[in-house]
């Protein structure tokens, strides 16, 4: 009689994990779309360039390191401006 209850015990078990394991797969996962898509590297260097030409014009360019040319005159002096800020 144990036997049959134990074993009756896990197959329900079983099947009870089974069903919450398929209902993670069937939930349609809601993810925001960024404005801002910088992974390929071609992207991240035009990005640079763009920012790097608006520095030389005077026209408004993000201020942050990485978003400028490595080693250009406007990164370093971003550099400068980050680094005045940490201390």
């Amino acid at each position: 009689m144990r036997a049959v209850i134990c074993g009756l015990l896990s197959v329900g078990l079983m099947v009870a994990f089974a069903a919450t394991s398929d209902a993670d797969n069937k939930r349609k996962k809601n993810r925001r779309p960024s404005g801002y898509n910088y992974n390929s590297s071609s992207d991240l260097a035009e990005r640079q360039l763009r920012n790097q030409r608006a520095y030389e014009r005077g026209e408004y360019y993000e201020h942050d390191s990485n978003a400028l040319p490595f080693g250009s005159r406007a990164w370093w002096e971003q550099k400068q401006r980050e680094g005045r800020d940490e201390h």
